[in-house]
């Protein structure tokens, strides 16, 4: 990847000009110790060269180190959207999004690193979005630590769609508290309200008088938390053995992202309904 600077500032070290624009001091030391190129005005030089106000700056960053432990295998996914920054994908359910003991070669992971291998791209798998197994909806990878680094900073909005057990008597609403683990449980999570860390906002979208159809907004993200949430008030959801002792899929879907793009500063805006409710 190369970042790209019309310097503004007047006689300041590379260095101290990558700091001011934000790049973080563990990405700057990588470019000086692992092969990355630091060019003025066409003219490779090293990190104490002296800018200039009106100089061209091209930080080619140093090639990050691929994902030893996540095995390539090919797989079809649906990919919603494809920059030189990111990949957007509508996860299916029950794909895990990263690799474990027990499905080591089956995971949204393994298909992404095979589809990188097959395209000839060099890019590696950093979540900035990741949805439990069960879940499905989609997905936000980046495809190198410095853009990662840069979403951490940019406000995310994300809804689900999701259907619960029962009527909702307030058709819109607010649910907050603090989510913990659960004691005996490595991972299950549990209700409080002794503190908060957690909010829900939502709305209920159709009715029956078993179940209902919920958009959900996240305003945290905390783990479980729209099944903790929501069993919570009593309405669970459908599907859910972990939090509403049901069996089956988990209708839980990530619907639509929307953020700015950290490098063309567009509004990004993405839909993917579900197909099974």
């Amino acid at each position: 990847m190369i970042l790209r600077y019309k310097v503004e500032s007047d006689q300041i070290t590379i260095k101290d000009y990558l700091s001011k624009v934000g790049l973080p001091n563990s990405l700057i030391a990588r470019i000086r110790s692992q092969n990355g190129k630091l060019i003025v005005n066409d003219q490779q030089v090293l990190n104490y060269y002296v800018l200039s106000k009106g100089d061209l700056l091209e930080v080619i960053l140093p090639d990050e180190d691929k994902s030893i432990n996540v095995i390539p295998v090919k797989s079809h996914f649906e990919i919603v959207y494809e920059d030189s920054y990111f990949l957007i994908i509508n996860k299916e359910p029950g794909l895990p999004s990263i690799p474990a003991y027990h499905h080591e070669n089956q995971s949204l992971a393994n298909y992404v690193m095979e589809y990188y291998y097959e395209k000839g791209i060099v890019a590696n798998i950093h979540f900035v979005s990741r949805l439990d197994a069960p879940t499905s909806g989609l997905v936000l990878i980046a495809k190198n630590g410095y853009i990662h680094y840069l979403m951490q900073e940019i406000p995310i909005i994300k809804k689900y769609l999701l259907k619960v057990r029962g009527r909702i008597s307030n058709r819109e609403g607010v649910i907050e508290g603090g989510i913990f683990k659960s004691p005996g449980s490595m991972i299950k999570r549990a209700f409080t309200d002794d503190f908060i860390n957690s909010r829900t906002s939502y709305k209920v979208l159709s009715e029956t008088d078993d179940e209902s159809i919920v958009e959900a907004t996240l305003h945290t993200g905390k783990t479980h938390q729209l099944r903790v949430h929501f069993s919570h008030i009593g309405h669970p959801i459908i599907g859910d053995k972990l939090y509403g002792n049901e069996e089956g899929r988990l209708y839980l879907h990530s619907y639509y992202l929307e953020f700015v793009h950290p490098v063309t500063k567009e509004k990004m805006e993405f839909i993917a309904k579900p197909d099974d409710f």
